[in-house]
């Protein structure tokens, strides 16, 4: 059976020894040097060579952008190209989910974006004409909406190794159920999504259920293991959670890819 096409989607950040926290999304200020520490080139290469499979010989069509969110621009153009087919497998290698936690979002997500067609929710320019009130993908949150989309497959979660990659809205879990290996969205139009906590059963009871998203999370770097087997590769420089000494990794990055 052909197996469904996989993005390597990567974020500069994984490659700090600590994770940066409560800077705003919209800060344009790298962080400070002198406060954070970067993997060495050879911890990069070996990283990318021996742990994802890649290779200077055999480069794999890649994009780099400045922010997560541009990813469901540029995914959406490439299925609306027939060049990349949904559902897809992502490989999320981020010191952040990026699944809506701390992002209202999530709400809007469940309550709103749900009830439409899937061929409406893709249409994120159409999103005033379409609700009342509503929000649009940022970078904390653009997987989430991705799933909403129905583009994923499977989902791994490679988080940075000092943590323990719980940072997302459980909320998205199948059943509501903490620890879970699956992800299932679930609208309710009789229950608003802010009940799911104090009504977890009933709200899923009765609810219409999104398809089944495998979900994986990998905490260590000694657990991540690829062939190079990717469709495309996505790289985040992610400025605002990045620092000046890290950008090394950006020239690292397109020795084993095709620019699109």
């Amino acid at each position: 059976m052909k197996r469904n096409m996989r993005i390597l989607d990567i974020d500069m950040d994984y490659f700090l020894k600590e994770i940066p926290i409560m800077i705003s999304g919209n800060s344009t200020v790298r962080i400070a040097d002198d406060d954070y520490l970067v993997w060495s080139k050879d911890e990069v290469i070996d990283f990318f060579e021996n742990r994802l499979g890649l290779s200077k010989e055999i480069k794999i069509k890649e994009k780099i952008v400045t922010h997560h969110n541009e990813a469901l621009y540029h995914w959406r153009k490439l299925v609306q190209e027939y060049r990349l087919s949904v559902p897809f497998e992502v490989v999320h290698i981020d010191s952040h989910a990026d699944l809506g936690l701390g992002y209202p979002s999530w709400v809007f997500i469940l309550d709103s974006l749900l009830s439409v067609p899937v061929e409406e929710r893709i249409k994120i320019e159409n999103y005033g004409d379409i609700f009342e009130k509503y929000y649009e993908p940022s970078i904390g949150d653009y997987l989430l909406f991705a799933l909403a989309f129905r583009w994923i497959s499977k989902l791994v979660y490679v988080c940075n190794p000092t943590d323990m990659g719980n940072d997302y809205v459980w909320m998205i879990l199948k059943d509501g159920i903490e620890s879970n290996d699956k992800i299932q969205l679930a609208y309710n139009k009789e229950m608003k999504a802010v009940e799911i906590a104090s009504n977890t059963e009933k709200y899923y009871a009765t609810a219409y259920r999104e398809p089944e998203v495998n979900f994986e999370i990998v905490r260590r770097v000694e657990d991540v293991s690829y062939n190079g087997d990717f469709d495309y590769i996505i790289f985040y420089v992610s400025p605002n959670y990045t620092l000046a000494a890290a950008d090394f990794i950006i020239d690292i990055m397109r020795e084993y890819i095709m620019e699109e």
